[in-house]
C-alpha cells in the first residue's frame, strides 16, 4: 500500500486525506500542535510538535512515504522549504497543495477561542513559552494551576496595568509594557529574546495588525490562538 505523508492541518489538508483514503492510501500526518491533531478524524496517525530541517529529514526517513504532500498554511515558508529540501535529498515526490483564498487563509491556521474559558483551556493546553498579545484581555483572571512563569502578557505601559498584572500572578520579569504600533521585526525579536512558542492575539481584523503579529508567528510554524469569533 503507498503510504504519504502529509504536513499540514488546514482543511486543504484534511480534504487531501479524504481522497487520498478513498484512493487505498495509507494516510500520516505531521502537524505542530494537539489542537491540529484535534481537528483529524480519531485514530489517524499523526506526529505531532514543530521540526526543525535535520529533525524533519529524521522523520521522513523514519516514516518512508512514497510521496509527500505540502499542506501547511500558505505563511509556513519555513517549513515549506524544510519539507522540499527533504523531499529532494530523499528522492521523495513533492506536492503541495493549491489554496483557493490566500488572504484569508490565516483563519484555518488559528486556534479560535470565542470565550474566557476557551482561552484557558487553550492557553493550558500549550507546553511552552507564550506571548499574549491581546490589549486587555491577559489581565483576565487565569487559574492558579497554570505555569504563569511561560507566559508573557504585553500590555500598555500604565501603572495600572502592570499592578493588574503583578495583582493576577504574572512574575514581574515576564510583563513587556509597551505601546504599539509593532513593527513585525519588533515581535520577531521578542519572539527570540522570550524563547516564544505559542501566541496568543485578538482577533486580527486590522490587517495592519494581523501583519504585526499574527503573521510573523505563523512564519515561524508557532501556534496562534486567536481570542475572538471566527
Amino acid at each position: 500500500m503507498e503510504r504519504v505523508l502529509i504536513f499540514g492541518s488546514t482543511k486543504e489538508a484534511r480534504d487531501s486525506a479524504r481522497i487520498l483514503r478513498r484512493r487505498g492510501r495509507q494516510v500520516m500526518f505531521s502537524v505542530v500542535s494537539e489542537y491540529a491533531k484535534s481537528l483529524l478524524p480519531l485514530g489517524t496517525m499523526c506526529h505531532v510538535g514543530r521540526l526543525d530541517g535535520s529533525e524533519m529529514l529524521a522523520f521522513i526517513k523514519e516514516c518512508a512515504p512514497h510521496r509527500i504532500v505540502d499542506a501547511t498554511h500558505p505563511y509556513a515558508v519555513l517549513a515549506s522549504q524544510n519539507i522540499r529540501q527533504c523531499c529532494d535529498a530523499l528522492n521523495i515526490a513533492y506536492e503541495r497543495v493549491h489554496f483557493e483564498d490566500i488572504d484569508n487563509a490565516w483563519r484555518d491556521a488559528v486556534e479560535w477561542a470565542d470565550s474566557h474559558e476557551a482561552l484557558v483551556t487553550a492557553i493550558q493546553r500549550e507546553k511552552g513559552n507564550m506571548l499574549l498579545g491581546i490589549g486587555r484581555d491577559p489581565l483576565l483572571p487565569i487559574p492558579l494551576e497554570t505555569d504563569m512563569s511561560r507566559l508573557f502578557p504585553r500590555v500598555t505601559p500604565t501603572p495600572e496595568a502592570v499592578a493588574r498584572c503583578l495583582e493576577l500572578g504574572y512574575p514581574r520579569q515576564n510583563i513587556i509594557a509597551m505601546d504599539g504600533p509593532f513593527s513585525k521585526m519588533l515581535t520577531m525579536a521578542l519572539f527570540d529574546e522570550k524563547h516564544i512558542t505559542a501566541v496568543v492575539v485578538r482577533d486580527a481584523t486590522d490587517k495592519s495588525y494581523l501583519h504585526q503579529m499574527v503573521v510573523p508567528a505563523l512564519e515561524r510554524g508557532y501556534h496562534v490562538i486567536m481570542y475572538g469569533k471566527k
